[in-house]
């Protein structure tokens, strides 16, 4: 009988081992890959395209060119986008406040709807010095799983926004 509770015991530990392994193994692409499909009914694919990027015109700034690809007769549009990261509380927002996330959208536009893919997402932080620390600047994947559970919401909020725009287009048409 006590070899028994040995072997639970072992059990036990080699699955609490495997257990804590899978949690930190590293994240593919796959990953760090945000889709979803947003319904924008009695829109066609042209308008879903206008819409959108106009959106991205009017809401991502940056010194770069933020559209890569444009190609109306696809309906498809690829940019790029940095985010402010979606710190959780008032001490991760202490020491995440300088960090953004950088990325890929993908809008792809058909009558009444619109998929956004969101790759190649990013973490990067400026150098900082503090307590005697260097800690270097960094650009890089999202390595960390409950980064993406951070940061795959607010990516998919852009497309809440992009949908929600589309109705104030039709909105203001009227001025």
């Amino acid at each position: 009988m006590r070899w028994f509770g040995v072997f639970i015991v072992a059990l036990l530990l080699t699955t609490a081992s495997g257990l804590a392994s899978a949690k930190k193994a590293p994240l593919t692409e796959e990953d760090r890959t945000v889709v979803q499909v947003f319904e924008v009914p009695g829109y066609t694919k042209d308008q879903v395209y206008s819409a959108a990027r106009m959106w991205i015109a009017e809401n991502f700034k940056s010194a770069k060119a933020v559209i890569e690809y444009e190609n109306r007769d696809e309906g498809t549009i690829i940019g790029n986008g940095i985010i402010n990261y979606p710190c959780g509380g008032a001490f991760s927002c202490m020491a995440k406040a300088d960090w953004t996330v950088p990325f890929t959208m993908r809008v792809e536009s058909k009558d009444g709807r619109f998929r956004l893919t969101f790759t190649n997402v990013h973490l990067a932080w400026p150098a900082s010095y503090g307590s005697g620390i260097v800690t270097p600047a960094h650009d890089g994947p999202v390595n960390q799983r409950s980064d993406m559970e951070k940061i795959g919401p607010e990516l998919l909020k852009l497309g809440e926004r992009i949908q929600a725009s589309m109705g104030n287009a039709a909105d203001s048409d009227d001025w």
